[in-house]
């Protein structure tokens, strides 16, 4: 009944923690004709829900049936109107791809489920900008309230990384602050 679907592969952002863009390559992202068909196989096979994937799924720019690229709002839109999928869910994301077409489908596309994880890291500046992530702690708020605005109800998870060198007992309590400031359901 649930089926993985590869959408994308690699990782511009160079975070200082990862592997990805040196073992998978620069962001790769299929197009939506092939990534469509390819549904479609699976829900005839009797899949109801389709989990996209990706190193850095929402940064997903796949060529369009138009031609043009599409965003991974775009996808999404286009999966809903395939008759049987019942449930549509994304993973891995970066805070700093979350397009404001991403939040508002959260809103709009009843298949798209209520669940978003979205990997912060820390809630400490200092130790986001020494990770190389791209965004503050104030961003990655922001987005969540967007988010949250969009779909009041959503679920979110998170990683962390506890005692990147050089945190402090400050850095560290920044980071518990921002926990406990989203309210994460993992």
């Amino acid at each position: 009944p649930s089926a993985f679907l590869t959408i994308q592969e690699g990782c511009d952002k160079f975070c200082t923690f990862c592997v990805v863009p040196y073992t998978r390559g620069v962001e790769f992202s299929r197009p939506v004709a092939e990534i469509e068909r390819e549904a479609r196989e699976l829900v005839r096979a009797g899949a109801r829900e389709l989990t996209l994937l990706g190193q850095n799924v929402n940064a997903y720019h796949g060529k369009g049936v138009n031609g043009r690229p599409a965003s991974l709002a775009d996808l999404i839109y286009r999966l809903a109107d395939i008759d049987g999928v019942a449930r549509i869910r994304y993973m891995t994301s970066h805070p700093h791809d979350m397009r404001d077409d991403l939040i508002a489908a959260h809103g709009s596309v009843p298949q798209l489920m209520p669940f978003l994880h979205l990997p912060v890291q820390s809630g400490s500046d200092r130790i986001l900008a020494a990770m190389n992530r791209k965004h503050t702690a104030a961003e990655y708020v922001a987005v969540i309230a967007k988010m949250r605005q969009a779909c009041p109800d959503i679920a979110l998870s998170s990683d962390f990384i506890a005692g990147f060198p050089g945190e402090t007992d400050a850095d560290a309590e920044a980071t518990l602050r921002l926990i406990r400031e989203i309210g994460f359901a993992q």
